[in-house]
């Protein structure tokens, strides 16, 4: 069911804070549809990486909320971003993607 931006953006705001609160450790996208298979991936395996999406009334809103995180917040915009789509998805980068050391050197999950 298609959400308000303001609901949208305090979503996934929540859901960042709640997860960590970094927002230059997320990606933020926008997709067609939920059939794409990057989001069968997510959907379907349990990365513990806080996948999170939802839907907008029209593309323009979806891409104003994808801005708004990439641009103000300095999230990173997903790879398989879908311009046109209306659904915003988010979700925390691997340790590898970002650029996260513990002292030891290793990469450490992002909490």
């Amino acid at each position: 069911m298609p959400l308000p931006k303001s609901e949208i953006i305090v979503d996934i705001e929540g859901q960042i804070e709640k997860m960590g609160g970094n927002y230059n450790n997320w990606y933020v996208g926008l997709a067609k549809d939920c059939q794409e298979s990057f989001f069968q991936s997510h959907l379907l395996e349990d990365r513990n990486d806080g996948f999170l999406y939802r839907e907008a009334f029209t593309a323009v809103c979806a891409r104003e909320i994808k801005d708004y995180f990439v641009t103000e917040l300095g999230a990173s915009l997903d790879p398989s971003n879908s311009d046109g789509g209306r659904i915003v998805y988010a979700y925390r980068k691997t340790p590898v993607e970002s650029g996260k050391r513990v002292g030891n050197g290793n990469f450490d999950l992002v909490r």
